[in-house]
């Protein structure tokens, strides 16, 4: 490199290291068209918190049960099998959704990618609302999943490749603020509908989503591109006007970013030079192989907290017997205490720590699970109350230690050569074991099947105790 060419990376260098000192409220007044089209791109979430959100609901709705489901001792149910293929089916869909979603983003951009899944959306949401019978309405989730696949892979790069670095952590931290508003806005609007023993108690529901791919496939048609992917695509002159749109007030600041985006680019492009001859085996030799360990180690910590068993609360404490209207009303206030505890997250894990973090997260959830298992061998109304509280306030236990660190720690634990790769092996183990819990749960908790109603929580507390504290407490370094 001659000396003209490093002048202009340590000049770029020194421009980056000034970004870094303004701090994010400054930022956020200077660059408002950012955060709505930020916003705009979050809507992709909220999609997907929503659509959560409707599945957990529309399982607990007369309205459903009665055209989906079959009577069983004087109660009407959802076969167990259908109801975990319904939560297994959409997981994969979003499993296949996030792969074709790397290729397609990386080759065509970011904008075609959310406008494809956009479409692919408006599809899936098409046949859940026509359905009638369980089989088009598992083939509207899984088509639905494929989108959300993809929205959950677009949303945070899209954010994180134009923000500035002063706002990137909060916005793409933000991405949770949005799921947990889809997931309280789809509760809101269940709520009114229980009463309704037709089929549109449930359609509404369904029909809703269609607001968020419509709003999204008419964004695109104003959505600057990545400027990241365009120069990692030789296209600097379209790179420059993608950043006129995102910086409209200020040629400079402009071209300010445009050179720290090409540095950071030519910064990777030396780091790929160090990951050549790296494989996924690597992955599981000498010390990486710890690495490995920890990182597929925290999704196993998350789904051992009970998030699978909380997520059918809404169902299952509708055929124990407690008034859906209470339901409803406390799995509303749990999802605000989510986003509360989000937001809370943000500041307690730069003061308390990640792995402090997350072990007081996991015994506190291992308290909670025990006493919900222990409410649940009791026959009383005091204790299914208990459980009815417990369940639908996990959230504020969950969201600001276990949920909030899972996915740093993650992302922290591989080293630089091989976080790719490591990051690929973690998010299979995630896939395996959410399906796997998603797909038991139903059977665990269903009357007409194991049985075991909220005592089913001892199972992942007797989980916890032998597979996530060892994890936690002799694996996670600090």
């Amino acid at each position: 490199m001659d000396k003209t060419k490093t002048d202009d990376v340590s000049l770029k260098q020194v421009e980056r290291r000034e970004q870094l000192a303004v701090s994010p409220w400054t930022s956020a007044k200077a660059n408002p068209i950012i955060i709505a089209h930020s916003v705009c791109a979050g809507v992709a979430s909220i999609l997907w918190g929503f659509d959560i959100g409707i599945s957990t609901i529309t399982i607990a709705l007369p309205g459903f049960k009665m055209d989906f489901g079959y009577e069983y001792e004087g109660q009407l149910l959802i076969s167990a099998t259908w109801n975990a293929l319904w939560g297994a089916m959409t997981f994969l869909g979003m499993l296949l959704g996030s792969l074709m979603c790397g290729w397609l983003s990386d080759r065509f951009g970011r904008r075609l990618g959310l406008l494809v899944a956009s479409c692919i959306s408006i599809l899936g949401i098409g046949l859940q609302y026509a359905a009638s019978e369980p089989g088009l309405l598992l083939a509207g989730k899984m088509i639905n999943g494929l989108a959300l696949g993809f929205f959950l892979t677009l949303t945070p790069i899209y954010i994180s490749e134009i923000a500035p670095q002063p706002l990137r952590p909060a916005l793409t931290a933000a991405v949770n603020l949005f799921i947990n508003a889809g997931q309280m806005t789809a509760i809101g609007i269940g709520n009114t509908r229980f009463s309704i023993l037709s089929p549109s108690s449930y359609k509404v529901l369904f029909a809703a989503q269609w607001a968020f791919p419509c709003f999204l496939v008419l964004y695109t048609a104003v959505m600057p591109e990545s400027p990241w992917f365009l120069l990692r695509n030789q296209r600097e002159d379209a790179a420059k006007r993608s950043l006129r749109k995102l910086y409209p007030g200020s040629e400079q600041e402009a071209s300010a970013a445009l050179a720290l985006i090409q540095t950071a680019i030519a910064e990777e492009n030396e780091l790929l030079c160090l990951q050549e001859g790296a494989t996924y085996a690597d992955c599981f030799k000498e010390s990486n192989f710890r690495r490995t360990r920890i990182a597929c180690g925290m999704f196993f910590v998350q789904q051992f907290t009970g998030i699978a068993f909380y997520a059918q609360s809404l169902y299952f404490l509708g055929i124990t017997g407690l008034p859906v209207s209470l339901t409803f009303k406390l799995a509303l206030g749990g999802f605000g205490l989510a986003m509360f505890g989000n937001i809370v997250s943000w500041f307690m894990m730069s003061y308390i720590g990640r792995r402090t973090l997350l072990l007081v997260g996991t015994v506190l959830n291992f308290a909670l699970l025990v006493t919900v298992g222990i409410s649940g061998c009791f026959a009383s109304s005091a204790a299914l109350y208990i459980i009815g509280y417990l369940m639908s306030f996990a959230q504020i236990v969950y969201a600001p230690t276990v949920g909030a660190t899972t996915w740093v720690i993650c992302a922290e634990a591989s080293s630089q050569r091989l976080r790719a790769r490591t990051q690929g092996v973690a998010m299979f183990s995630n896939a395996i074991i959410s399906w796997a819990m998603g797909f038991v749960t139903p059977y665990l908790i269903n009357t007409d099947s194991a049985n075991l109603g909220a005592k089913a929580a001892f199972v992942w507390a007797g989980l916890r105790l032998v597979i996530t504290h060892p994890i936690g407490t002799h694996r996670l370094p600090r």
